[in-house]
């Protein structure tokens, strides 16, 4: 099974008493993707651009697929020029 290893995880930051902890949440988060420490103010921003972002994404990603199925073409051909030209 592939990683995809995308994610995105925002942690608060630990005093710089304690760099050693810093590291090392820094290397298990980004195992698995990106990490970044920002003060808890500004969690809930985080959560809703994380969080509730893929949703918003992949409704746009529908709707998308929709027109391409409502301009002729097969439903599997409209998903994957969708999801192809979220412009890497």
């Amino acid at each position: 099974m592939g990683q995809i290893r995308e994610g995105m995880t925002v942690v608060t930051p630990v005093s710089e008493d304690h760099e050693f902890d810093r590291e090392i949440l820094l290397a298990i988060f980004s195992s698995i993707g990106r990490c970044r420490f920002l003060e808890e103010k500004h969690f809930d921003a985080c959560t809703a651009l994380c969080g509730s972002g893929p949703a918003f994404v992949s409704v746009v990603l529908e709707a998308l697929t929709d027109g391409g199925v409502m301009m002729g073409l097969p439903r599997a051909e409209a998903l994957e020029l969708a999801a192809q030209s979220e412009g890497r």
